[in-house]
Order: C-alpha cells, then sequence, then structure tokens
C-alpha cells in the first residue's frame, strides 16, 4: 500500500510540472497600425484579445471580431516571460508578455504588394 501510495504521488508531481506553462492571458491593447506603406498611421484605442498555450503554439483569440488568429510557434515560456512568432509568406509576427509585469506587445509587419504593420501595446490579466 505504501508503494502505492508513493506511486500514485509520484505521478502527481510528475503530471503538474508538466503543465507548470500553460497559460492564458486576456490582454487589452492600444494599436497603432497602416493598412499599407503609403498610408497615414491609424490609432485604435482598445483591442481585447485572449492568449494562451496549446502545447508549444500560442494561440491568439480577438474578442472584435469574434476569430482566431493565425498559431505563433512559442520561443521562451519561463516564470518571467512568453515569446512567440509566426513567419508566413508575406507577414512576419511576434509577441511578448512579460509576465511578472502582464505588459504585452504584439506586432505584425506585412511585406506584401501593400505593406503596412500593426504594433501594439497593452496589458494582460
Amino acid at each position: 500500500m505504501k508503494k502505492l501510495s508513493l506511486y500514485i504521488f509520484l505521478n502527481l508531481m510528475l503530471c503538474n510540472f508538466g503543465y507548470a506553462n500553460n497559460f492564458s492571458y486576456t490582454c487589452s491593447f492600444e494599436t497603432h497600425f497602416k493598412v499599407s506603406d503609403i498610408s497615414n498611421w491609424k490609432y485604435k484605442e482598445t483591442m481585447k484579445f485572449k492568449i494562451y498555450n496549446s502545447k508549444n503554439n500560442l494561440k491568439i483569440y480577438d474578442y472584435e471580431i469574434e476569430y482566431e488568429r493565425d498559431e505563433h510557434v512559442i520561443l521562451v515560456n519561463n516564470q518571467n516571460e512568453v515569446v512567440a512568432y509566426r513567419i508566413d509568406s508575406d507577414k512576419i509576427g511576434t509577441l511578448v508578455i512579460n509576465k511578472k509585469t502582464l505588459f504585452a506587445k504584439h506586432q505584425n509587419m506585412y511585406f506584401d504588394n501593400e505593406g503596412g504593420g500593426e504594433y501594439n501595446i497593452g496589458k494582460c490579466y
């Protein structure tokens, strides 16, 4: 019986370590963007996202348009920060969350025929 109790305890401990870096945040961003390289900067006061992980992928749900954006690859996920990126044929995106201060930065740079970009800075909870 002692061995069974020890086995269950160790199993639970190991399972707990496997999920220690899971996260889920709701973040509000101030957003500056250009729809093309030659357009003027525009500003959106509040954009709200749910940011969470599924194994080694970061997922971003946009509450405004009720849409899950393309997944990012998690580069770093430790007790201090989350760093993720996405590279497509026409854009590069990054996201950084400071887990201690809960400030976040997200950006997309487009390099298709029109260009443009999106830069977000905000706070998560």
